[in-house]
């Protein structure tokens, strides 16, 4: 299966990194043929649509793949499949709405929206009669190559116009789509912008009325179309000084004076020249940045459109919103400056997309409804793992639902046995006799047990990476804080600490079982390390990806939740 994840903006992008985190430590989108939930076998692609090629959310994710794409080729074998999760698509599709189609290079090289609208080489006439009634001098003037600043109704043209391009197979956005090619493929498309912003805003309603429209002129086609829109969920502190009235003139001399006043503040001191601060300062005091103010009007005003224009071209919506937004801790206004912080809103989102990835909009009978917050708390709390949705995944109809919480402590765990449960300061012939299989193993293939430990090492550092990029403290925004407490020893190297969790590990006398059990949030496991040597897959030609599996999957069927009584 082909999934697309059209990341609109920057709000969508650090959705998709959200994404990749979870496909990382093991959040599964199928089950196999013996009932394992897990996303090997599945595909996806990301296609960015921003203007903003720069953002720090862009570069974030970029990191993010390129570490996910190092987890696999360390866990293949032979570099062939059977690696640990699902094929992601190194190739980040950057779909810039301000590279147009035209007769030559220069089309489009003033990245205003007057400037694309009235560009003489796309054939068009003079357009400024009528944009004149809609448009004050300042929105068409603006420089939009880094977003379009909470302000759609500048971007929704721009979008229009890009959207049109995608059909010609020559153009930028249609060389990187390749539409024409995916006609033939099963795809999943799942669009994911905010509602209150300016590229998202815009960005989302039209690419998915544009897709679907495809679909609909071409019956043939097996393509879904889904979306996650963002409410409000963190808000940025207020840019470093005020913007003018409205209608009062911007002077070069007050621009002059804010740029050597504030030059060496961020964000002003991560760009590289006088024009772009006098730039920065323009856009601040004619009022082009987020509003926090106006967020939540901007969002119940693309809701009220979605319902009455948009929302029958998508096969699933979802929506995302917190009643108390997070406060960013820096101002940006876009580019590389804006580096904001993982949110747990933005992990809800990836989820959305893992259950839309799963199949169950197209289930017979599926819900038309799925809850997205379910906490039995006031939402004013910060979220904990325990508050986050469940979602099904296709399959057998005996699949479990997937609790993250489960998943995450059976993903913590599974890193802790591979890297020290294992005696991999052993020879493989040493190995215990509950080792058995895995002693075998390697008696079939002795010259991989270095290999082995070296790339377990290397691949399960990302996953250990990405657990902490989702949940720790200096990583996110919007959580407790206790679940990443209560995981972190599993993710530890500290010799004292895994003695510790050993302990627990043991078996008892005569016995199989745990002497103790491990916990996250609501969700318990016990297991022995005796019964962990026991799990190998059959037969000596497995990948490391494989063996992983198989060890996360017997792990997370053992994940039980505590109850009240307990």
């Amino acid at each position: 299966m082909l999934n697309i994840f059209i990341a609109v903006g920057g709000s969508g992008t650090k959705v998709a990194e959200a994404l990749v985190r979870l496909l990382a430590v093991g959040f599964p989108t199928r089950t196999d043929r013996q009932g394992v939930p897990t996303s090997a076998g599945d595909e996806l692609q990301i296609w960015r649509l921003d203007p903003d090629r720069n953002s720090g959310a862009a570069h974030a994710l970029r990191r993010t793949v390129d570490e996910y794409s190092f987890l696999q080729n360390n866990l293949r074998k032979d570099n062939a499949g059977n690696a640990w999760a699902m094929e992601i698509d190194t190739e980040i599709r950057q779909l810039d709405p301000l590279s147009l189609s035209g007769p030559n290079d220069s089309t489009n090289q003033v990245k205003t929206l007057g400037g694309i609208l009235n560009s003489l080489d796309r054939n068009r006439k003079e357009s400024t009669p009528f944009t004149s009634l809609f448009y004050e001098p300042k929105d068409l003037a603006v420089e939009i190559d880094r977003g379009f600043y909470q302000k759609p109704f500048i971007g929704a043209p721009i979008m229009a116009i890009f959207a049109e391009t995608l059909k010609d197979a020559n153009s930028p956005g249609g060389q990187q789509c390749n539409l024409t090619f995916l006609e033939n493929k099963k795809v999943r498309f799942f669009l994911c912008g905010s509602l209150h912003g300016g590229t998202g805003a815009c960005g989302v309603p039209v690419m998915g009325k544009f897709l679907a429209d495809w679909k609909d002129t071409k019956p043939q086609l097996d393509w879904q179309v889904g979306g996650c829109l963002l409410a409000p969920y963190a808000v940025p502190p207020p840019p470093p000084f005020p913007q003018l009235a409205n209608g009062q003139p911007c002077p070069p001399t007050l621009v002059d004076n804010y740029v050597r006043q504030f030059s060496n503040v961020a964000p002003f001191n991560t760009l590289n020249t006088e024009e772009e601060k006098q730039q920065l300062v323009k856009q601040i005091l004619e009022g082009f940045y987020a509003h926090p103010d106006d967020m939540t009007e901007r969002a119940r005003q693309s809701l009220v459109y979605y319902k009455d224009h948009i929302a029958a071209h998508f096969n699933a919506l979802y929506l995302i919103g917190k009643p108390t937004p997070d406060q960013l801790p820096a101002w940006s206004n876009g580019g590389a400056s804006q580096q904001n912080p993982i949110n747990s809103a933005e992990v809800v989102a990836a989820l959305a997309a893992l259950n839309y990835f799963g199949g169950n909009h197209e289930r017979e009978n599926a819900p038309r409804t799925y809850v997205i917050g379910s906490a039995t708390r006031t939402f004013q709390e910060r979220l904990r793992l325990s508050d986050l949705p469940q979602y099904s995944v296709q399959g057998r109809e005996e699949a479990p639902e997937i609790d993250p919480e489960a998943v995450l402590l059976a993903s913590a765990l599974m890193r802790h046995l591979i890297l020290h449960q294992v005696p991999w300061e052993a020879a493989a012939k040493n190995f215990p006799p509950e080792m058995q299989r895995l002693k075998e193993f390697y008696a079939a293939h002795p010259e991989n047990e270095d290999e082995d430990q070296y790339s377990y090492n290397r691949a399960l550092r990302v996953v250990t990476d990405s657990l902490h990029a989702l949940l720790a403290a200096q990583n996110t925004t919007g959580w407790e804080g206790n679940d990443h407490a209560q995981i972190a020893p599993l993710l530890s190297d500290d010799p004292v600490t895994i003695d510790n969790i050993t302990n627990q590990l043991k078996a008892r006398i005569m016995s199989n079982e745990a002497r103790g059990e491990l916990l996250l949030g609501h969700s318990r496991v016990r297991v022995s390390t005796k019964e962990f040597g026991s799990w190998c897959p059959a037969g000596n030609e497995f990948s490391r990806g494989e063996y992983l599996r198989l060890i996360w999957a017997k792990l997370f069927a053992r994940v039980t939740a505590i109850t009240e009584a307990a």
